[in-house]
């Protein structure tokens, strides 16, 4: 891997310091857009490019697998495999899109050596709780709170996706693996029967979304 070394080498008599311009509950921290703006340019001009994909993991009940590759232009490359960490939250989609860029950052950052994160920033709490943090009730005292007060209503599978909601769940989408998505597509053509048309404008309601996390938790299990 002697190409691969002499290129990282001068990768990082290149690369800067990385901006922390995204806030978090305990400070500032770098985003994955921040990482990635800072990180390429230098690699494209040391011959090197990272790449990210989802592989499913052996054994029952295993969690998929991050693949984060390193790869010069000699064809030598250095390959990082790490099982994802998804979150127990309510929302399973907001918690694995929290969870892929959380572990994208980190995986990123480590295979190049370097330290955007001085801090605990909690941040992993950050991104895979936002919905968790919006929808949480503020307390009241109890003489306040109406007694027959009635629980927010359940959004029914016809309902319409907020676009918050629908543009994640194309995030989530679009990080898998190429022939894990062609057969999540070919799967909402067929439940749907949606034979023609981008299927991202297809997606719209709650039926859509619960359908396409099971057959994600199916394909990549």
């Amino acid at each position: 891997m002697s190409e691969l070394v002499k290129a990282l080498v001068a990768f990082h008599k290149e690369v800067p310091s990385i901006s922390k311009d995204s806030k978090a509950q305990y400070g500032k921290y770098a985003d994955l857009g921040g990482v990635l703006s800072t990180v390429t340019p230098p690699l494209s001009k040391a011959g090197l490019v990272i790449m990210q994909t989802f592989e499913p993991a052996e054994g029952e009940g295993a969690n998929p697998l991050l693949i984060t590759k390193l790869v010069h232009t000699s064809g030598e490359e250095c390959i990082s495999r790490v099982p994802m960490i998804i979150g127990q939250g309510r929302n399973p989609l907001h918690d694995w899109g929290g969870s892929c860029t959380y572990q994208r950052r980190y995986a990123i950052l480590s295979i190049l050596g370097l330290c955007a994160d001085m801090d605990t920033d909690g941040n992993l709490d950050l991104e895979l709780q936002q919905e968790k943090k919006v929808s949480r009730p503020a307390r009241k005292a109890e003489s306040a709170k109406p007694a027959d007060a009635a629980p927010a209503a359940e959004p029914k599978p016809n309902d319409p996706m907020k676009d918050g909601e629908k543009e994640l769940l194309h995030g989530v989408i679009k990080e898998l693996k190429a022939d894990h998505k062609q057969e999540l597509i070919k799967r909402f053509r067929k439940e749907f029967n949606y034979p023609e048309g981008l299927v991202k404008d297809k997606i719209q309601t709650y039926a859509h979304r619960t359908f396409l996390q099971n057959a994600m938790n199916e394909i990549t299990a």
